[in-house]
């Protein structure tokens, strides 16, 4: 008869001998087997994080009127904000103005009249921050990003959206690698709000429209986040065609 203290750990060694074989090792969090299962897990969820001081997670509160981002922002420094729309539609100038969130000086409102031809040319009004001014951005060690929005009812863009925009999801003309299915980014649908609202995503929150696109391999945000391009806020209407009154205002953006 084998003892229960020798059957134990021929069991173990037995287990364990098996286990390769199945491509999973079964571990208790903490032990110190644990490094086993290191190659199982996501590796962005992994990687160890820098504390960032709080005015390093600054991405742009525009109260200097420029178009300049945060020359504080952790990793960057060099990053600039434009205001553009195509299809024969252009945005108001200048579109810093006073009156920004939390009582601070000023913020980006965009308004006009948006007009869509139909005709697959998709316009919009954008407003795009673009956090390097070459290459990508490492935002890895963030766990999402917040704003101040507002919009009030009297803007009818059928759609009004937030999109962060990566290297996958960009054609190379545009700093990305994408070569076909283009600009399906990772992003949340925007609700309109008369008064200040802050909005706040984790990455995990934001994902690509279904349906079209390119595929991005891995699929999820968080396994591109040292290939970050920039962040948007877009109005639009499709290809649907009509004349469509936009007003936005986005202030106060950061890292968390």
């Amino acid at each position: 008869m084998i003892s229960s203290k020798v059957s134990f750990p021929l069991f173990a060694l037995l287990g364990f001998s098996l286990l390769p074989g199945c491509g999973a090792v079964m571990v208790n969090e903490g032990s110190k087997e644990e490094p086993l299962t290191d190659g199982l897990r996501n590796p962005a969820a992994m990687q160890a994080k820098v504390n960032v001081p709080a005015d390093q997670k600054v991405v742009g509160t525009f109260d200097d009127g420029a178009a300049n981002m945060s020359s504080k922002l952790f990793g960057s420094g060099s990053g600039t904000w434009s205001a553009f729309s195509y299809g024969g539609n252009t945005v108001n100038n200048p579109y810093i103005v006073s009156g920004g969130a939390k009582g601070t000086a000023m913020a980006v409102h965009l308004f006009g009249t948006l007009v869509n031809k139909g005709d697959n040319s998709y316009p919009a009004f954008t407003l795009q921050g673009k956090l390097k001014s070459s290459g990508y951005y490492d935002a890895s060690n963030f766990t999402g990003v917040r704003f101040y929005y507002k919009s009030p009812s009297s803007d009818k863009a059928p759609g009004q959206s937030f999109k962060f925009t990566i290297a996958a999801t960009l054609p190379t003309s545009n700093g990305g690698t994408c070569n076909d299915g283009c600009y399906n980014h990772f992003g949340a649908a925007l609700s309109t709000s008369a008064d200040w609202a802050q909005n706040s995503y984790s990455f995990n929150d934001l994902k690509r429209g279904t349906g079209w696109g390119s595929a991005v391999i891995p699929p999820d945000l968080v396994d591109h986040l040292k290939e970050v391009v920039g962040l948007e806020w877009s109005h639009d209407a499709g290809n649907t065609a009509g004349s469509y009154p936009i007003d936005f205002w986005v202030d106060e953006v950061e890292f968390f």
